[in-house]
């Protein structure tokens, strides 16, 4: 009886993962646009799924920040532009690598084991559906533990309200080898002290995501996003 039980959260897990990539990628690639309802019937009637998958789909793709869920109207599409990304990762790379910079000098002995711990554990990782929501908390803790001791609050504040998108890793899993060696990059900076090569690493880091992320959904149409 337990067997089947995980079975059956297995097959639902996929199908819900499943339905959420054809969603996104509908999105993403231009079907739907700005403000265009995303109806759960219809959707639920083209993928050959029930209304569940469905509803757990958008509420992931809510927190990606491509839907918003409107009161008396549904899924609303709010899709992610090029312009959206470059503002929103150029940003964060200004104000990361300088609250690192500021955070570097108050960083202990165990927020470097830390560090090392979480990076050791994302290397190791075989990224797939399974583990990505895995690998996305890692990557949140690993940024946490490099900016927390940055002492000004205002740096700080402004770096949360930003918060770290979780679109990025859910589409960018051929880059995860990449990925991991500017973290590392990042991780021998803080450990070496040295706070301008750690800002230079992270602001890198960043900024080489967001070009992934216009190469990849640019590739989607083979043109740019509206």
């Amino acid at each position: 009886m337990y067997n089947i039980v995980i079975q059956e959260r297995r097959v639902k897990s996929t199908v819900v993962t499943e339905v959420t990539k054809s969603l996104r990628q509908a999105i993403l690639n231009g079907t739907f646009q700005k403000g265009e309802r995303l109806i759960q019937e219809e959707w639920a009637e083209r993928l050959n799924v029930s209304r569940m998958p469905i509803r757990e789909a958008l509420t992931q793709l809510q927190v990606e920040g491509l839907v918003e869920m409107v009161p008396h109207k549904g899924a609303i599409v709010t899709p992610v532009t090029r312009e959206n990304i470059e503002e929103t990762y150029q940003i964060r790379a200004l104000l990361e690598g300088l609250a690192v910079q500021k955070s570097l000098p108050f960083l202990t002995a165990n927020d470097k084991k830390g560090l090392e711990t979480i990076l050791l554990q994302m290397e190791e990782l075989v990224i797939s559906d399974e583990t990505n929501e895995q690998y996305i908390e890692l990557n949140a803790s690993f940024h946490q533990i490099l900016l927390k001791e940055c002492p000004w609050p205002r740096l700080r504040k402004l770096i949360e309200t930003m918060g770290i998108s979780p679109i990025a890793p859910n589409l960018l899993g051929d880059y995860h080898r990449e990925t991991q060696k500017e973290h590392r990059m990042i991780y021998e900076a803080v450990v070496r002290g040295d706070s301008s090569e750690v800002k230079a690493a992270l602001e890198y880091h960043i900024l080489r995501t967001k070009n992934n992320l216009i190469h990849y959904m640019e590739s989607l149409n083979n043109c740019p996003p509206n």
